[in-house]
């Protein structure tokens, strides 16, 4: 059952994306006026990556915590915005091993979050193996879309975010292993060898009443 929650501070979900916003907009504004240096391109580009929480949860009718848009605010920031917009990818080549490392966390905690929600909504009975496997399958599929979206940034604007395959393999393991870890310590809290207050937070987090689907015929 779908748990309703107070509106009064749902606003307090959002402050880490209203914070990366404001550093985004900031910076695109110091951009435009700056003599070339730093480019406009990735504060610009970083506006639309910000709306994914408000549409997911206005799409889904759910409420995605605090700490999972945190997670998602830090990706941004510490990727897009310090590795590309203030130059850390180029100045330390192991920064972007660290980004996609990171990355895998975040996303992967996002699909336990789905796997709960997808749980609860439609009275599910997945077992523990499915939910792993799902977990794996989907942080994967997240890795191979960022990679293509690395190849095709290259091809349009002549840059070299892939340099050869070796990079581009290492950044696919790096972000798929902590789906890998992360699916690991879910099936382990399934099985009660391992408790894991986050992830039973993730599976069971409150979310607004919806109604549920109705059956043809019905």
């Amino acid at each position: 059952m779908m748990h309703h929650r107070p509106e009064g501070l749902s606003w307090i979900r959002h402050t880490p994306m209203i914070a990366t916003a404001v550093i985004t907009v900031v910076s695109l504004v110091i951009a435009l006026f700056s003599d070339g240096e730093p480019e406009p391109l990735v504060p610009l580009l970083l506006i639309p990556a910000l709306l994914p929480p408000i549409l997911v949860e206005r799409w889904a009718r759910v409420h995605i915590p605090f700490s999972m848009q945190a997670g998602y605010a830090v990706l941004l920031i510490t990727g897009p915005y310090i590795g590309e917009f203030l130059g850390l990818y180029h100045a330390w080549d192991p920064w972007d091993k660290v980004v996609h490392t990171y990355s895998g966390f975040p996303l992967a905690l996002l699909v336990v979050f789905a796997l709960g929600i997808t749980i609860r909504r439609y009275n599910l009975q997945l077992p523990p193996w499915l939910e792993a496997a799902i977990i794996i399958t989907v942080k994967g599929f997240i890795a191979l879309l960022w990679e293509v979206a690395e190849f095709i940034w290259d091809a349009v604007f002549d840059t070299s975010a892939q340099d050869n395959n070796w990079d581009t393999m290492t950044d696919m393991i790096l972000g798929s292993s902590p789906g890998v870890l992360v699916a690991a310590m879910l099936l382990l809290h399934r099985s009660g060898r391992l408790r894991s207050g986050y992830l039973d937070f993730l599976l069971n987090c409150p979310q607004p009443r919806t109604t549920p689907p109705q059956r043809q015929g019905s």
